[in-house]
């Protein structure tokens, strides 16, 4: 049997009788001690104020004596991690369009169509990625790199399924307004 332990403030509004819980303390975020601030961060929006509108995702290489190979390493890293969520949201894109056309009796070749160009969509994407920025902390012997990916080119190349067969305007529209959410979604879930 698990036990629960409660934060010694909750404990005591419980026991006074108390109908409310304190509210909870917020916790600060701890600094970054691996370097820059993006050096900690998980894939999504970019931080920095020069890659406003980016979608960012960081890639890291330990222990590569070779500085020139740890950072290929960390960059190669980066655009993995940035490939693997791109493919992800790709991925579930292509579900939601599928299911969307198999509900409005779209014909199945549009159905297949919509299928066969999600991997081309995410290759296209993957094109459009970017290391800008590279770092080393020699304490912990680490190379770090940024892959960035505009978010623009991102919604386009999902808006790019209109082509499959042929599409009814109703659904190419929810082609459009749920490419615009990929983006807005993937933001959310770095907030969380």
């Amino acid at each position: 049997m698990k036990k629960i332990l409660l934060p010694s403030l909750a404990a005591a509004a419980l026991a006074a009788g108390c109908s409310h819980a304190p509210p909870p303390v917020a916790a600060k975020a701890p600094e970054c001690q691996t370097g820059p601030d993006w050096t900690c961060m998980r894939s999504g929006p970019c931080p920095l104020p020069e890659l406003k509108g980016m979608l960012c995702a960081v890639g890291v290489a330990e222990n590569v004596s070779s500085v020139s190979l740890g950072r290929e390493t960390a960059a190669t890293r980066a655009r993995v991690e940035m490939a693997s969520v791109v493919k992800t949201k790709v991925d579930g894109f292509t579900r939601a369009v599928q299911d969307s056309l198999s509900k409005s009796g779209t014909g199945e070749e549009s159905v297949q169509k919509i299928g066969s160009l999600s991997q081309g969509t995410v290759d296209e994407t993957l094109h459009a990625v970017s290391i800008p920025k590279v770092y080393y902390n020699e304490q912990l012997k680490a190379h770090f790199a940024l892959a960035a990916l505009d978010s623009k080119a991102f919604v386009e190349a999902l808006k790019g399924m209109k082509q499959a067969g042929a599409l009814s305007e109703q659904v190419k529209q929810e082609i459009d307004v749920r490419a615009e959410n990929v983006v807005n979604e993937w933001q959310q879930e770095r907030a969380k």
